[in-house]
C-alpha cells in the first residue's frame, strides 16, 4: 500500500500474509487505521520506543482537564511521570518495541538500581518501580493500539515489586513537634509553621494543603472540605478544625485579601527547601513533610476514634494502605499486654481458689 503521512511525504507499506482473504482482512485493517490517523498509519513492526512515547506522551501526559468537577483527560501527575519518561527514554529511545524483552526490562531494572541519584545518594527500588509502572501503561498502550501482540510485562515472573519498598512508619514525638514548631517561629520560615499545623491536625496530604483556598474552609461550621479535584483518590471529604489550627486560619484570614478564591497559605513553592532547613535545624534529620500525614493518622487512632471513621478523615481507600498507619510503639504494645492481663486475671483468680479449696 503506497499512501503520503501527515507531511505529506509518500511512504510504502509492505505486510506479507499466507493467502488472498487474509491480506484484503489485513488491507481492509490498515485501511481503516490510516482514516482513524487522519492521513497517518504506524508502521508496528518499525516503530521505536521514542515514537510511542511520542504518542502516549502526547496523549496521555498533559495537564489534566475538568468538566463539571471531573477529569475528562490528563493527569495530575503528568510533569512527575514526564520525569519517568525522560529515564525510559534514555534507555530504550531506539530500540523497536517489538523487540523489546522481559529480560531488557529486568536489565533496566538492574542499571537503574546501580544508577545513583542526580542529586547524589542511593536509588529507591519505589522510585524505579513508578518508572516500571509506567512504561508498563505505555506497552499496554500500544497493544491495545494493535502495535505489539503482548505486553513483555506478561512473560514472566513480576518485575514491580511493593513488597519490596520501603514503607515509612516515622511519628513525630510531642516533643519533636515543639522542636520543629519553634524553629518556624524565624522570619525565614514562620510561612510554613500553619502548613505543618495543618498537617499534624488533618492528615491531610501536602497537594491538597498547597490547593486549599477559602471557599473550602467553614468557617461557621468549622470544617474544611477537601474538593475532590485535588485527592490523590479523587473523592471528596470532609475535615474538622482543631482550636491551634483555627487560631492559625484567623490569622492568615485577616492578612488575605479576603478573595475566597486565594490560596489559604498562599504560594508555597520554597516549601521542600524551607522545611528541610526547619527539620535541620530541629535536628530532625530523618523526617519528611508526608510523615506529618502519618502522625495525625496515628494520633486519630491513639485518641480512640474507630479505624473506618479515620478512613474517611483521612481519604485512604485501601485498607491495606491504611494499616501501615497502625503502628504498634512502646505504648500500643504495653497497652495489649494490659488487655492480656485483664482477660487473664479472672481465670488466674479462679485457679488460685481452686489451689486453696483443695489445700
Amino acid at each position: 500500500m503506497t499512501y503520503h503521512d501527515e507531511q505529506g511525504k509518500r511512504r510504502d507499506l509492505r505486510r506479507q500474509a499466507k493467502d488472498k482473504t487474509t491480506a484484503n482482512r489485513e488491507l481492509k485493517r490498515l485501511l481503516r487505521t490510516l482514516e482513524d490517523h487522519g492521513g497517518g498509519i504506524v508502521d508496528a513492526s518499525r516503530m521505536t520506543f521514542n515514537e510511542l512515547a511520542d504518542a502516549y506522551a502526547q496523549k496521555k501526559l498533559i495537564q489534566p482537564v475538568y468538566r463539571a468537577g471531573t477529569r475528562i483527560a490528563g493527569l495530575r501527575s503528568w510533569k512527575t511521570q514526564l520525569g519517568y519518561l525522560k529515564a525510559l527514554r534514555a534507555y530504550f529511545g531506539k530500540q523497536r518495541i517489538q523487540s523489546i524483552t522481559h529480560s531488557d526490562i529486568e536489565s533496566y531494572r538492574a542499571d537503574r538500581m546501580e544508577k545513583p541519584k542526580e542529586r547524589g545518594g542511593e536509588r529507591g527500588i519505589t522510585g524505579v518501580n513508578r518508572e516500571l509502572a509506567l512504561l508498563r501503561a505505555m506497552l499496554n498502550y500500544a497493544r491495545r493500539n494493535g502495535w505489539l501482540i503482548r505486553n513483555p510485562f506478561e512473560q514472566g515472573e513480576s518485575l514491580i515489586s511493593q513488597a519490596e519498598e520501603n514503607r515509612r512508619d516515622r511519628i513525630l514525638t510531642e516533643d519533636e513537634e515543639a522542636r520543629l514548631l519553634a524553629v518556624c517561629e524565624d522570619k525565614a520560615r514562620a510561612h510554613i509553621r500553619p502548613i505543618i499545623i495543618a498537617a499534624l491536625d488533618t492528615g491531610m496530604r501536602i497537594g491538597e494543603l498547597i490547593k486549599l483556598k477559602w471557599f473550602d474552609v467553614d468557617f461557621d461550621a468549622n470544617l474544611i472540605r477537601v474538593r475532590k479535584t485535588t485527592t490523590k483518590t479523587w473523592e471528596g471529604r470532609t475535615i474538622g478544625i482543631t482550636a491551634r489550627l483555627r487560631a492559625e486560619f484567623d490569622r492568615l484570614w485577616e492578612r488575605s485579601t479576603g478573595d475566597k478564591g486565594e490560596l489559604v497559605f498562599g504560594v508555597m513553592s520554597n516549601i521542600k527547601r524551607a522545611f528541610t532547613t526547619a527539620r535541620r535545624l530541629a535536628g530532625l534529620q530523618d523526617l519528611h513533610f508526608h510523615d506529618l500525614r502519618h502522625t495525625a493518622t496515628t494520633r486519630m487512632i491513639r485518641a480512640g476514634m474507630a479505624p473506618m471513621e479515620v478512613m474517611k478523615i483521612t481519604g485512604h481507600r485501601e485498607i491495606a494502605t491504611f494499616l501501615r498507619y497502625m503502628n504498634t510503639d512502646h505504648q500500643t504494645a504495653r497497652r495489649a499486654a494490659e488487655a492480656l492481663d485483664s482477660f487473664y486475671a479472672p481465670k488466674v483468680e479462679e485457679m488460685e481458689s481452686a489451689t486453696e479449696y483443695v489445700n
